[in-house]
């Protein structure tokens, strides 16, 4: 017995030998890190090979841990169907691939060199549009794919999807297609489309319901711009709920159409709205070179009464300028666009040119006009109490103005094209409340527009104004040009340049011109860089002032809260010379 066991043992031993050293062999034929593979695709452009990437088996699997030389093979030898399959997508279907799978001391190296060939081209285009639609000239023509163009899928599926989209914006909101097919025939190498689109009855709008209880329906229904029987417009639904939530009255605003109680062609309207807190605080700190450290306190009254009116107060405090400020606005006919406001302000300066403190009292009249222009007419009474240079003074002026604005952009984060304009016309009689008179004129421009692929950007800015007295001195320093700071001549600190008296103040002029050339350069992710340079001053014909030039460079990052601008510029004024470190947050329009 003890015989018998002995062997038993040995043979159980020898078995697990046997057993362990097969698996150390399997184990050895199999890479623990799988194998190490390299795809290259030649001979086509970025769009094709990207797309060929894709859908090759053998790029996916690459760093699969549990590839082996028989699965690169295999996943080898179905590439060429898989490339074949990629470019059809693009109106490729004669490719001529040549594809090589060598084996190096690093690992594998899968090579396809592929000469894509002719694109097949569109011959035939069958296009119908069927329903109350088929005479409207905005869908007939909104087809873009053409006779004899390459056959790329993606275009014609991205122009059936927006053709279809834009049919039910224009109120079809049955629309579908009853058939829409691609054929190919690779005998005469050519392509056929057939489109057919039937728009159904063209729907319009019905009455529209404001379900709340905090505001006047009458006034809600002034922000409504369509009537009851006009065609079913999704974008004036978007508008007006853009509108409501511009407003700051509600915090949720849902705008619904009741496809369920449609009654012929109209569709009742829901405008599901949440109120607003009424009241709304803020704090904030800024820092800008011209002002240096910045403390706002903003209290704003969203809602006072049923009709729409609004107040708003604002605390700002910083070395050159503080302020206390109150308005209170009523919403017109247009409440989205139009106001009456009435504000008044008192104002602190201490800047390096003046000082003094200023009482305003503010009326104005503000429409939107065609085109972007926003009008405003105001009629403003101010007293203030002034020392600039070694004049000091009280001037009390009654002033009517008139002011155009135009801002338009791409609305971009990153604006490629975009225009900021204004012109500006004040004036007052001494006859009239008044301690002087005088007409000024100003009017500024700013200009964003990209280049080549939007990389690069020119910036450029200029601001022109013109002032008619029978004498500077008679102008409290707020009427009179100053240049110098962030948005003028950088280079110089703020409001630091202009005409000069005897004693070498500067006391500010009639005249103002300033300009500036920016070239922007995209750096990484939310950064660029920036050269510049900057020219101009206030001028006065009866006090010297010289040309100032600041140039320089800087960073710019897009931060939540807007765009951070950092500038180092040098500015030369005659034979002065300075440099300085300019910091602004704020948009740049």
């Amino acid at each position: 017995m003890l015989f018998a066991n002995q062997n038993n043992r040995r043979t159980s031993a020898n078995f697990m030998r046997r057993f362990i050293l097969i698996l150390v062999c399997v184990l050895a034929s199999q890479p623990i890190f799988g194998l190490n593979v390299t795809v290259n695709v030649k001979g086509l452009k970025s769009q094709l090979k990207d797309n060929v990437l894709a859908y090759l088996s053998i790029e996916q699997e690459k760093t699969h841990k549990s590839l082996n030389e028989a699965r690169l093979h295999f996943l080898n030898d179905k590439a060429e169907e898989e490339i074949r399959k990629a470019l059809q997508p693009f109106g490729y279907f004669k490719p001529v691939i040549n594809g090589v799978l060598q084996k190096t001391k690093r690992g594998f190296v899968a090579t396809y060199d592929i000469q894509s060939g002719p694109p097949i081209r569109i011959k035939e285009i069958d296009f119908q549009v069927n329903g109350e639609g088929r005479s409207d000239p905005r869908i007939i023509a909104d087809f873009p794919i053409k006779l004899e163009s390459v056959l790329d899928q993606s275009l014609y599926e991205a122009a059936k999807q927006n053709l279809l989209a834009d049919t039910i914006e224009f109120g079809y909101l049955d629309a579908r297609y009853t058939e829409h097919r691609v054929e190919v025939n690779l005998k005469t190498y050519s392509a056929a489309l057939k489109l057919y689109l039937d728009t159904g009855m063209r729907f319009r709008f019905g009455k529209v319901y404001f379900n709340q209880d905090v505001m006047d329906p009458e006034f809600l229904a002034r922000y409504v711009t369509f009537k009851a029987g006009d065609p079913f417009n999704q974008d004036a639904l978007f508008n007006l709920q853009s509108h409501l939530i511009d407003s700051e009255y509600f915090k949720r605003v849902e705008v619904a159409s009741r496809r369920g109680e449609v009654k012929g062609d109209r569709v009742p309207i829901d405008i599901n709205l949440v109120p607003n807190k009424r009241n709304r605080y803020r704090i904030g700190l800024g820092y800008a070179t011209d002002t240096g450290p910045r403390l706002t306190l903003d209290w704003r009254d969203r809602r006072i009464g049923r009709k729409g009116h609004h107040m708003s107060s604002k605390l700002q405090i910083s070395k050159p300028i503080s302020s206390l400020s109150s308005e209170y606005t009523v919403p017109l006919a247009r409440p989205a666009a139009d106001y009456i406001s009435f504000g008044t302000s008192l104002e602190h300066f201490n800047s390096d040119t003046n000082q003094g403190d200023r009482v305003l009292l503010k009326a104005t009249h503000s429409v939107s006009l065609e085109r972007g222009w926003r009008r405003s007419l105001a009629l403003e009474y101010s007293y203030e109490d002034f020392k600039v240079g070694d004049q000091e003074d009280i001037a009390h002026l009654l002033v009517p103005s008139a002011t155009w604005l135009r801002i338009k952009s791409d609305g971009k984060e990153r604006i490629l094209k975009g225009k900021r304009l204004s012109f500006h016309i004040e004036g007052t009689s001494n006859t009239i409340l008044s301690s002087t008179r005088y007409l000024q004129l100003t009017t500024n421009g700013k200009f964003i527009q990209g280049l080549g692929d939007g990389e690069w950007r020119l910036l450029s800015r200029a601001e022109l104004g013109a002032t008619w007295s029978d004498d500077l001195l008679e102008l409290p320093p707020s009427k009179r040009f100053f240049s110098g700071g962030d948005n003028t001549v950088r280079g110089f600190k703020y409001q630091v340049l202009g005409p000069v008296d005897d004693s070498d103040e500067v006391i500010g002029g009639r005249y103002l011109a300033v300009g500036s050339l920016e070239l922007d350069r995209h750096i990484s992710g939310k950064w660029s860089g920036a050269l510049f340079v900057d020219v101009g001053n206030a001028y006065d014909p009866d006090y010297d002032s010289e040309t100032a030039y600041g140039v320089g460079f800087g960073v710019r990052w897009r931060s939540p809260v807007g765009p951070i601008r950092g500038d180092i510029a040098s500015g030369t004024d005659g034979d002065n010379r300075s440099w300085m470190l300019h910091v602004v947050v704020g948009p740049e329009l």
